[in-house]
């Protein structure tokens, strides 16, 4: 698995291993290496990547998508464990990926639970016949907000709080990824993100992608930020 993957990235390439296997993901260096550490364990490791938004939780989820096998992805908000139970009952998984975890509603997190504690994939059908199957699980997910999550099933994950990007991450961060999406130049690319951040007061990388797809100058940054703020609010009776 992880020969094809370096394959791929390049064994030239001088980074160590877990900044080029979490290529797209700026910092977080120690995060990084244990993350990939749990990926290679021998045994199921259950990480819960927490904190505030725009802080590159579903980077690393989707970083692992790019570059596993056996992987499953959800979306917690619409998420429900028995959609989770019939995927692994068919398909052969070995790392499931939760983004949002928190949005799962507290019954399907429970029998999420079920399955993280005893190992066994279990499922009583309307005709009473029971099927089951042994799997070994790693479960890497995030969250938003952890107190809404059932306190038995935070405290099955390693919790990890990643921490809001500084200004100079962010810039780096917008810049990497408008060239990878768009080819975009660095000028462009880093006026982009200081109006994001000082104009807009947006820590969020989809505001500045969005002002992207309609950029092709710094006058046009100029004029969609000024319309977003012009008319970001609807005056009173409006």
């Amino acid at each position: 698995m992880f020969n094809n993957l370096f394959k791929r990235i390049g064994y030239r390439d001088q980074r160590s291993p877990e900044d080029r296997f979490f290529s797209n993901v700026v910092g977080y260096a120690d995060i990084k290496k244990l993350l990939l550490k749990s990926i290679v364990s021998k045994d199921p490791v259950l990480i819960l990547l927490s904190g505030p938004p725009s802080s590159s939780k579903t980077t690393f989820l989707l970083e692992m998508l790019k570059g596993l096998s056996d992987v499953y992805f959800v979306d917690g908000a619409g998420a429900s464990a028995a959609g989770i139970r019939d995927y692994l009952f068919k398909i052969n998984t070995k790392y499931l990926l939760i983004d949002e975890i928190d949005k799962m509603k507290k019954t399907d997190q429970a029998a999420l639970l079920n399955v993280m504690e005893s190992g066994i994939l279990c499922e009583t059908k309307l005709n009473g016949k029971i099927r089951q199957k042994r799997i070994k699980l790693w479960i890497f997910a995030t969250s938003n907000d952890v107190y809404r999550l059932s306190q038995p099933l935070r405290s099955r994950f390693m919790e990890l709080h990643l921490r809001e990007y500084l200004y100079e991450d962010f810039i780096e961060i917008v810049r990497r990824v408008l060239k990878a999406k768009y080819q975009m130049n660095e000028t462009i690319s880093e006026k982009i993100a200081s109006a994001v951040w000082n104009q807009l007061k947006s820590r969020d990388i989809r505001d500045a992608i969005n002002i992207a797809k309609l950029t092709g100058s710094v006058d046009d940054v100029n004029w969609l930020v000024q319309v977003q703020m012009k008319h970001a609010k609807c005056a009173p009776g409006m």
